[in-house]
């Protein structure tokens, strides 16, 4: 249930305020208050709304009579501290006439259902009829519609919807790309989410409904750092971006979701405004009205701890000569956690990507010994070295279930879908699964990528951050697989110290001094990585390191004891024991199988089903009648049922873009003689 202020009601000192605050009117009408008048909750006391000054109103009888109509639902939904700061403020900002809200979000804190929930409260107080969510990809464009709300062939919902009163609450969020109408006049109270390309493709087409639905529309936009602000940029920022900015002109409130408080390109955000940081005048800190960072979600059991492994690798870097001059070739060698210039060639070596791989599959089988549907993420930095890994991996492991989602690939999205919920170990991928992909049974985040910005690494690492509601938050951890470079280091030291501005950019650099004078250009020797390998790894977690030969002595007690526990608690237990560590040889692992569960569907998904269904059944009628595919006419004969069908229907293919609609053409097509 809700937590509740202990304090259900207003005391004398704070009606008199809030009455003196009002000027003796009601601040829902506006007429003079008399005699009995209402000291309100602007956020319900049921839904969690403290009894505070900031959270009060003054009403008349008929105001509060009115709202009182949808004060008492039944919701399950018990909102984290941050979710509940979220609402609060929101409302305080809409009825204080401010026109968009932002909120700094750590990955996994549940940036999701928050704004459900939010356009929920916005529905039920009757300020919005729907709510308008932009996602960067199409995957959070489909998990949005299916998590939230999804309605089988059966007509049964499923989804986080059924954690609010079903009396009144956001209806279905469906994806939309290019069709029409984005929202149904008949369905006051839902919404639909789409991609920021696709607004940016038809742009004219979002518009057109933002101006018929002025000022009734929650506009969110979500992963908000994908979106840059026009500002003085001589590209005039990115046009994603401008749209949202133009949309906001229309919509009563906008929400603005981000990770990170600027964007990769160190631009600033849309809409959003930035105060000097106290501590140094020259760096700008976002003005944010709700955040949730990694520490916060560790402390409230949402957000696991990590251990990172790291491992080094001896480079083998070779210079040409200049034969004008006549100096000969040269060979540098060096460690990786020395210098990291060299890291995408590195990291193509497969004497340093192997051996990074080997560990995820290893961390992976550890995890499956708590629970057989824990599973691990690669994430590379091209597709050719994706499938590169995949390959490895299905010949290095034939029994392990690896899945592959790249861009190429027109079934990646139902690639990513199927992962979290068919029985799988590690998916390889490249950036389609580091930004608001929800699959908590991953553990183990793998990082073969060269990527070092702040905001880009925590938003991959937090893949493998989510808490799973099928273990106890307190004995789940995740395990980050990844190169010993110096940047590596310092995400260590962002993990770790959780700074206060929330994720910032690792690889930001001080400008140059403009009174430095420029030097002449200099022609740059040809130099390449000849070769890499992988050598000693070492793990440290939020308070313990373990050293490379540390952790090659416990994971060999680990094997002994087929144990799947972090290197960094083992170590914590010996130390408190004073028992010295022995190395032991290594055993294979075992793991169970697990049953397939179905993947959900999006609306447009099962439209697309119940229609290929039609034709088949179309080409079945004409195969009993005796007209076959290799008949003289068959296409005729297509097109003719097909016409009946559509009439008998009422609608054609294109037309039945519901469920409901595409089923009444499978009905026309199975009553065919």
């Amino acid at each position: 249930m809700v937590e509740r202020d202990s304090h259900r009601f207003f005391s004398k000192d704070q009606r008199s305020i809030l009455y003196e605050r009002a000027e003796g009117r009601c601040q829902g009408c506006s007429t003079a208050l008399t005699d009995g008048w209402h000291a309100d909750h602007k956020i319900p006391w049921a839904a969690g709304g403290p009894t505070t000054l900031d959270n009060g109103q003054a009403l008349c009888n008929a105001c509060n009579n009115k709202k009182a109509t949808y004060m008492h639902y039944s919701d399950e939904f018990d909102p984290r501290p941050f979710q509940r700061e979220v609402l609060f403020r929101v409302i305080e900002r809409i009825r204080e006439g401010q026109q968009h809200t932002v909120v700094l979000a750590a990955p996994g804190s549940g940036k999701t259902l928050t704004y459900q929930a939010l356009a929920t409260n916005l529905i039920r107080e009757g300020l919005i009829d729907y709510v308008a969510v932009f996602v960067p990809r199409t995957a959070l464009a489909e998990q949005c519609e299916t998590g939230w709300m999804v309605v089988d062939a059966n007509k049964n919902v499923h989804g986080l919807c059924k954690l609010f009163d079903s009396t009144k609450r956001l209806g279905r969020v469906r994806h939309r790309v290019n069709e029409t109408p984005l929202t149904y006049p008949s369905e006051n109270g839902s919404g639909f989410v789409s991609t920021y390309s696709a607004l940016v493709t038809n742009e004219d087409m979002f518009l057109r409904w933002a101006q018929r639905n002025q000022s009734r529309f929650l506009l969110v936009a979500d992963e908000a750092q994908f979106c840059g602000a026009a500002g003085d940029r001589e590209d005039g920022g990115t046009k994603a971006g401008a749209l949202i900015e133009r949309l906001n002109e229309f919509a009563r409130h906008t929400l603005l979701l981000t990770g990170t408080p600027y964007r990769a390109d160190n631009q600033p955000l849309i809409l959003a405004d930035y105060e000097p940081d106290p501590s140094n005048p020259k760096k700008m800190n976002l003005v944010c009205h709700a955040e949730a960072r990694y520490s916060d979600g560790v402390a409230e059991g949402y957000l696991r701890t990590f251990e990172l492994h790291r491992t080094d690798a001896r480079v083998s870097k070779r210079t040409l000569g200049d034969p004008d001059s006549g100096k000969g070739d040269t060979l540098l060698e060096y460690n990786l956690s020395d210098d990291g210039d060299d890291l995408a060639p590195v990291l193509r070596d497969e004497k340093v990507w192997k051996p990074l791989v080997d560990r995820v599959v290893m961390k992976v089988r550890d995890k499956q010994k708590f629970n057989k549907d824990y599973r691990g993420l690669i994430s590379c930095m091209q597709q050719n070295d994706a499938k590169k890994v995949q390959k490895y991996l299905q010949q290095q492991y034939p029994d392990l279930r690896v899945g592959i989602a790249v861009s190429a690939d027109a079934d990646a999205p139902q690639a990513l879908a199927d992962f979290k919920v068919k029985p799988m170990d590690i998916l390889v991928t490249v950036r389609m699964a580091f930004i608001g992909y929800d699959c908590p049974q991953i553990t183990v985040v793998g990082i073969l990528t060269h990527y070092r910005d702040g905001g880009h690494l925590m938003q991959l690492v937090g893949r493998g951050l989510r808490t799973w509601s099928d273990m106890p938050p307190r004995n789940q951890s995740c395990v980050i697989v990844a190169p010993d470079d110096p940047k590596m280091e310092g995400f260590l030291a962002l993990l770790r110290e959780e700074e206060e501005q929330g994720l910032k950019l690792i690889d930001e650099r001080e400008p140059a001094d403009p009174g430095e004078e420029p030097s002449d250009p200099v022609q740059q020797e040809l130099a390449f990585v000849e070769s890499a390998t992988a050598t000693t790894t070492m793990a440290s977690s939020n308070e313990v390191d373990v050293d490379a030969d540390e952790l090659l002595l416990i994971e060999g007690y680990k094997v002994m004891a087929d144990s799947g526990e972090d290197a960094s608690k083992i170590k914590k237990i010996l130390e408190m024991a004073g028992v010295l560590v022995q190395q032991a040889p290594p055993v294979p692992a075992q793991r169970a199988e697990t049953p397939l569960t179905e993947t959900p569907k999006t609306e447009r998904k099962q439209v697309a089903d119940i229609n290929a269904q039609v034709a088949a059944t179309i080409r079945a009628h004409l195969y009993r009648h005796g007209v076959k595919p290799d008949s003289t006419g068959y296409q005729e004969a297509v097109t003719r049922v097909t016409a009946k069908v559509n009439e008998s229907a009422g609608y054609n293919a294109s037309q039945a873009n519901t469920v409901d609609k595409a089923n009444k053409r499978l009905r026309s097509a199975l009553a065919l003689k």
